[in-house]
């Protein structure tokens, strides 16, 4: 059976982020780690996104700027630190692949969603987005 992404899912995403479309695939990737759906406001946009898919495949997204803040919830601030956007540009490309897709323990959930609720991440807080 294929495992899919699905909440309380443990992700690693390999993430390209570029200012230009194509330049995303040539850029510098990212490594990024979160359980799948454990914010307290319900999926972002970016996590809809993901939603169903497996392991291997490779999304070309693109976010608008203004829209940036609503799309990644409230992990903006450290996409935007490990993509090493200190300005981020008026559309940002991106190139996703799903590395892993693994089960959590209940203790991990729980940490994610207390410190979802307490505070949010804005940076390398551990919030969930590590």
């Amino acid at each position: 059976m294929t495992i899919t992404v699905q909440p309380m899912k443990k992700l690693r995403l390999q993430i390209t982020a570029g200012s230009t479309p194509g330049a995303a695939p040539g850029g510098d990737r990212v490594m990024v780690e979160f359980i799948y759906g454990v914010a307290s406001d319900g999926l972002s946009p970016f996590e809809s996104v993901l939603n169903g898919k497996k392991k291997g495949d490779i999304l070309s997204l693109s976010v608008a700027t203004s829209g940036a803040r609503n799309y990644f919830g409230n992990c903006l601030g450290h996409y935007q630190q490990l993509f090493g956007l200190a300005i981020l540009p008026s559309t940002m490309y991106l190139t996703v692949e799903i590395e892993e897709i693994l089960d959590t323990e209940n203790r991990e959930v729980v940490q994610a969603m207390a410190k979802s609720l307490s505070h949010g991440c804005g940076g390398s807080c551990d919030c969930g987005c590590s």
